[in-house]
């Protein structure tokens, strides 16, 4: 496998002026080409030429008589390039003005792509496909520039596609001069579209950031105008319901913080509560690892406490973590149905809510924002208030035009003298100041210093080993000769080749771990798998010993325990004393933190941390994975964990960063495997993520659990797999996807299982579900009556499956318009949730939907708004965003449309539209797709034409997004047209519904 290296992103950025920045970046990109085509082609390419030369190159070609009509063909495709190409390097080349940038290298790599292309037809027709595709690109980033007010964010963009262009480029010569022959270029096809599609789809994403940024603004001050005009009328001050100050900051202050007072000032300038900044004010520090970002913003956070009423850190390594910050931001709030346990979408919208209508002052810090992708739909648009982002990329996270920030920069060699000696202690102070620090030991100091490039956590990491005896005799040649030593001789990584700095920092820090004892270095290894936030000392303190067997035997509380079938009962009070012996050797190394009775590992620790061996690795894993499969709560024959969620979501966050783990080395090498114990917790965590709708990183989990599965394919465990991953499938409508995991679930049950094993009645419901949202009903039906033969059998364990079967077999009936064998299967399943769960249990009010349906479909208007508003008030109270409740407003919006009732339609559809855009903020799926359209039909049956413009608004973009998901094959109903040529209103109706999961419908 080719092993990329770990490198360091360097950029010094100048956010109120990236001029220079983004003249720089296309320089380096330039040099950076060299490593991917021959000297021979760099020098040729780099010859004088412009777009006039290329254009009159083609143009040229194409009218040959000489070439073959397919060859003229394809030339003229290209004609329109150069130009659309010019125009984009024009706009760069004003922007950055007074520095310049020279493109004859730009010009020479198109070239060179033509010129290789032209000597067969097959390879001109593969790069000019590529090419009309990236024309596209082009010329729609194009106009988002001709629109975009702020040239800090777009110079920055541009840097960032002419790079993709660039590489784009060159990857396509090194892959001409590699393939001579059409053979050879058509096996190696297959690799170069991959990378053309990868770069393709970076810049598609970046057109798309600026062009969110510009729509971000234009919003944001549309917002804050609103915002303001509202100040001057009378309203109602919002109820607070909780005790302020508010300090949600999960770290306690940095004693040993030192400088940065430049950086602190500049943040509270703009962060400050003046009239002169913007109502919302975002700030990013940004920097490389370990320059100290995190603890520049918790300095500010504990420095300037009066300023804010309400200070709130935000996790962001994961959806997970992000997820739970704001919960914890809703518990502490006090917000109203404010929940720990799993209602994580409700806590996002209330405390959004919260920050858009109080008037308290507040401080939001996003702490190693690292995807925009997640943090998508976090952010208080026309709010006021203030935002500090901490973050390795210089990315404008918040799509804000006016966003400030700042580069941190590693200490210069004065700063790292000055911060060595702090940590060292009064005692080396006092013979700075004196002058006594000479000769050796001052020589030694600055070449440490050198090699540690000046970040704040590399320098404390030096002291603590300079102060050590038994490491360097607490002198500072000693420890640098031991560093040397250790650079030397430093394994590589499994995972990746370092860069220069990379592998002094691992030096350091193995400079580090090889002074531990053996249970501290054994902790920390297991430690470095975990996600590295909130690490519960109770993980180490197992009921079932069996979870500590190996790496952790020393944590045994009971270690003379051999039945493996005996849970005894630990003390989570007392802490082994080996145990907190490795903690405390582990805090005093600095190498983790101990708050409460929480862990904490820098992020560069982990990343440090250098397996000896891949046997070394596996027994590390194992251990890991023991402890988070013991303490993550067990699905059990296809029951849900929802009464489990709260030490679900305790846990989660570690067993998704272990999934990343294990997928990071596997494409490294094929050499880690996964346990039993690992594949079981993998398929545990994927199923709450589906409960919890959770569905993108539950299918990156449940394509980790197939991986560590292997070649067992035909074992139930992989089987596991297919099944999460065909539910999920299924609510997100994609039946094609559905269909081909839950058949493969199907039919290794059908092989392990026995006819009347109640686990076998989950792939026959899964698959009557299937069925009906298919249109198959016989067979949906032939499904689920053999699921609930089995489920009755089963007595009382199988209630809740049984109800289930009920309620979904009576779809069957209802789409089959058999309402009376509908409403007596609702009867069943409801007195079967009713006795296990009671009238408020989450799938009542899947019951009481039916009902509504049922009723709706009979035209007995009445009955069904009943039905329907008994369905929101049991999905309100158990989850407010789920997109049950949002059918249900739906619904509702549907029933006021036909009782004529246009304005109540149109608030209930409008409510349904507010939770599917929460769910889906970055996209219109099709609840979001489903409801425009009904919009558009409301507001077209005003008479007087008010909305009529509106409504055709909402019509073109319900009808673009059902074009694009049934293209992605979320949905497919095909749309019958009347005598006139226009779609009919009932089939119309019936595409939207397709576009959701039948029992949403």
């Amino acid at each position: 496998m080719e092993r990329k290296t770990y490198t360091e992103d360097e950029h010094d950025v100048d956010f109120n002026d990236t001029s220079e920045f983004a003249a720089r970046r296309w320089k380096d990109a330039a040099i950076a080409i060299k490593s991917i085509v021959s000297g021979a082609d760099y020098e040729k390419a780099s010859l004088p030429r412009d777009w006039q030369t290329l254009h009159t190159y083609i143009r040229d070609q194409s009218l040959d008589l000489k070439s073959a009509p397919v060859t003229r063909r394809l030339l003229n495709h290209l004609l329109p390039f150069p130009r659309t190409m010019n125009t984009l390097l024009g706009i760069f080349t004003r922007s950055i003005i007074p520095y310049e940038a020279d493109f004859r290298l730009l010009w020479g790599l198109l070239e060179l792509n033509i010129k290789l292309s032209l000597v067969s037809t097959p390879k001109l027709n593969r790069t000019v496909s590529w090419m009309k595709r990236l024309r596209s690109v082009l010329e729609l980033f194009n106009r988002c520039l001709d629109v975009c007010e702020d040239m800090n964010e777009a110079r920055l963009t541009m840097a960032d596609v002419l790079e993709y262009l660039l590489q784009l480029f060159a990857e396509s010569i090194r892959h001409l001069r590699q393939c001579p022959t059409d053979a050879e270029a058509a096996r190696a096809a297959k690799d170069l579209d991959i990378r053309v599609n990868e770069n393709l789809a970076d810049m598609d994403a970046t057109v798309k950031h600026l062009n969110d940024v510009t729509s971000y603004s234009k919003a944001n001050t549309e917002r804050q105008a609103q915002n303001l005009a509202n100040r001057h009328a009378p309203h109602v001050i919002p109820e607070e319901y909780a005790t302020f100050p508010i300090r949600m900051i999960p770290r306690e202050r940095n004693e040993d913080f030192y400088g940065r007072k430049e950086e602190l000032d500049r943040i509270n300038n703009y962060l400050d509560y003046s009239s002169n900044n913007p109502p919302l004010r975002t700030y990013t520090i940004y920097g490389r690892r370990g320059v100290g970002k995190t603890n520049i913003a918790l300095e500010y956070a504990y420095k300037n406490p009066a300023n804010f009423d309400a200070i709130f850190w935000v996790q962001c390594e994961t959806p997970l973590s992000l997820r739970q910050s704001f919960t914890d931001m809703a518990v502490n709030l006090n917000l109203p149905g404010a929940d720990r346990n799993g209602h994580d979408e409700e806590n996002q919208l209330a405390v959004l809510k919260w920050l858009k209508i109080t008037k308290k002052k507040w401080l939001l810090i996003f702490d190693n924002a690292e995807r925009e992708s997640i943090l998508r739909g976090y952010w208080p648009l026309g709010a006021n208030g203030a935002i500090l982002i901490t973050s390795r990329k210089y990315y404008n996270f918040m799509n804000d035009a006016s966003r400030k920030g700042d580069t941190v920069k590693p200490f210069n060699d004065r700063q790292g003298w000055d911060l060595l000696m702090k940590l060292l202690g009064p005692e080396w102070q006092d013979l700075d100041r004196r002058g006594l620090i000479q000769g050796t030991e001052e020589s030694a100091a600055k070449e440490l210093l050198k090699n540690l490039g000046g970040l704040a956590l590399a320098i404390q990491q030096a002291a603590q080993l300079i102060k050590k005896p038994n490491i360097a005799g607490t002198t500072i040649a000693g420890c640098l000769e031991t560093f040397k030593e250790i650079k030397r001789s430093l394994p590589p990584r499994q995972t990746a080749d370092r860069s220069d700095i990379i592998h002094s920092l691992d030096s350091l820090w193995d400079m580090t771990f090889k002074h531990l004892s053996r249970n501290a270095r054994d902790m920390l290894s297991v430690l470095s798998l975990f996600s590295p936030d909130r690490i519960l000392i109770d993980l180490f303190l197992p009921k079932n010993q069996r979870a500590l067997d190996g790496k952790l035997n020393f944590c045994k509380q009971h270690p003379n325990l051999v039945d493996e079938k005996s849970h005894a009962l630990s003390s989570v009070i007392t802490t082994p004393p080996l145990l907190r012996a490795a903690i405390d050797e582990l805090v005093d190394f600095k190498l983790i933190t101990e708050e409460g009775r929480e862990l904490r590992a820098h992020r560069v620790v982990q990343e440090a941390m250098n397996y000896l061996s891949y046997r070394d690795l596996q027994e590390y894993f194992d251990s890991a994975s023991s402890l988070v499969y013991e303490a993550f709560p067990k699905q059990v024959a296809g029951d849900y964990l929802s009464t489990q969620w709260s030490a679900c979501q305790t846990y989660i966050s570690h067993g998704a960063h272990m999934s990343l783990q294990f997928s990071t080395y596997r494409r490294a090498s094929s050499k880690l495997t996964g346990s039993k114990w690992f594949i079981k917790l993998l398929a545990n965590c994927a199923w709450y993520l589906y409960e919890t709708g959770s569905y993108d990183i539950c299918l990156r989990m449940v394509e980790t659990g197939q991986l560590a599965c292997g070649d067992n394919t035909e074992t139930m465990q992989y089987a596991v797999f297919c099944n999460i991953a065909g539910l999920t499938y299924y609510e997100l409508n994609k039946l094609g996807d559905c269909r081909k995991n839950l058949e493969i679930f199907y039919h290794l049950q059908e092989k392990h299982l026995g006819r009347n094993d109640l686990d076998r009645s989950i792939s026959l419901h899964n698959m009557g579900l299937l069925e009906a949202s298919s249109d198959n009903l016989n067979d949906s039906m032939d499904y689920f009556t053999k699921a609930i033969d089995i489920r009755l059998n089963a007595g009382d364990a199988a209630s809740n499956l049984l109800a289930n079967s009920y309620l979904c077999k009576s779809r069957v009936h209802f789409y089959r318009k058999e309402y009376d064998e509908a409403f007596s299967l609702l009867a069943k399943s409801e007195a079967l949730y009713f006795r296990t769960a009671g009238d408020n249990a989450h799938f009542m009010a899947h019951v009481h939907y039916a009902y509504g349906n049922i009723e709706f479909d009979q035209r007995r208007w009445a009955s069904a708004k009943r039905s329907y508003e008994q369905c929101l008030k049991v999905s309100l109270l158990n989850s407010a965003v789920h997109p049950l409740t949002s059918s249900a407003y739906y619904s509702l919006g549907c029933v006021e449309f036909e009782q004529g009732n246009v304005d109540n339609a149109k608030g209930q559809l409008e409510k349904a539209m507010a939770i599917a855009t929460l769910r889906s903020p970055h996209r219109d799926d099709g609840y979001i797709a489903r409801v425009l359209w009904k919009l558009s039909k409301v507001l077209e049956s005003d008479v007087v034409g008010t909305y009529h413009q509106q409504a055709n608004d909402m019509r073109i973009r319900a009808e673009v997004a059902r074009r694009v998901l049934t293209g992605n094959g979320e949905g497919g109903v095909v749309i019958a047209l009347d005598e006139n040529g226009d779609p009919d209103n009932q089939e119309d109706e019936d595409s939207y519904d397709a576009l959701i999961p039948g029992y949403f419908r």
